[in-house]
């Protein structure tokens, strides 16, 4: 069976006062379901996968477009499950690739907040991210990455983890994060890493408004909320310009979900004015 190469690329403006999708493609097994009017007209926006996951191989190419003015949440419907190569011991070159590209004209609001991201033992996946922003744009991106299948015994057992994120404002390069997990060439759970900890999350604002304020802000509220933290660990710090990441360690998803979405609910409701809600899953 031939690699696949799943694509999803979409556009969205407003009219009327209402963000709308102006235009989508997909190519299987990717396809973008029917859009949802959330709360404040914030559209929301599920991509569907129609395979078991990401085979050893596989590239994903999404590439979103938002015009002047837009609000969007953007989300897939289930984790993402990266399968290993067809057979063991198969050259690491045969990762899964998933491609990104966010472009926001000026005053575009979008939220990205997919589904954890779950490797099989022996697989592999190299994430590339692109954000632009356009004047007054803020994007709020939020992720977690799971140790494995661990009730089948295959926590670290994945071969690589990377992850690439870029994020411009106009033409100007403001952050830039390169993440790299190889469990065989350096145990996560050590001293000066993960330590007992086993999921990672993070929470990332790029936005004019990110500021010291609103960094201790966020800061006293999750503080407030995780009195009794257990297996949960967190930091939070501005970047060099326009943006503020949260990254956070836990015990298992649940911790770290109810973390970010505390966070999440948090900054657009405290920065954005926006109401805080449940996304339906």
């Amino acid at each position: 069976m031939p690699d696949v190469v799943g694509r999803v690329s979409a556009s969205f403006d407003v009219t009327g006062g209402l963000t709308r999708m102006r235009s989508h493609h997909h190519a299987y097994p990717l396809k973008i379901a029917k859009t949802f009017r959330f709360p404040q007209q914030q559209l929301g926006v599920y991509v569907m996968d129609a395979s078991p996951g990401m085979m050893a191989g596989d590239r994903y190419e999404l590439d979103w477009e938002f015009g002047e003015g837009s609000c969007a949440y953007v989300t897939n419907q289930s984790y993402t499950k990266v399968h290993p190569p067809r057979a063991p011991g198969s050259d690491i070159a045969e990762l899964s690739v998933q491609n990104q590209s966010f472009r926001l004209a000026a005053g575009a609001y979008v939220e990205y907040m997919p589904e954890p991201v779950m490797l099989y033992r022996d697989a592999g996946l190299w994430s590339r991210t692109e954000v632009r922003l356009g004047s007054g744009a803020s994007f709020l991106s939020g992720e977690i990455l799971c140790p494995g299948r661990t009730y089948r015994g295959e926590q670290f057992g994945f071969r690589l983890y990377r992850n690439r994120l870029a994020v411009y404002e106009e033409d100007e390069l403001i952050y830039y994060n390169q993440q790299r997990v190889e469990p065989d060439h350096g145990a996560p759970q050590t001293i000066g890493r993960w330590g007992s900890l086993t999921h990672a999350g993070s929470l990332l604002l790029f936005s004019e408004r990110a500021d010291a304020p609103l960094a201790e802000a966020l800061r006293g509220h999750l503080e407030e909320c995780f009195t009794a933290r257990g297996e949960l660990s967190f930091g939070i710090s501005l970047t060099a310009k326009h943006g503020l990441v949260l990254n956070a360690l836990g015990g298992g998803v649940l911790d770290l979900q109810r973390l970010l979405h505390q966070a999440w609910s948090f900054v657009r409701s405290e920065l954005f004015g926006l109401t805080v809600w449940t996304p339906p899953k």
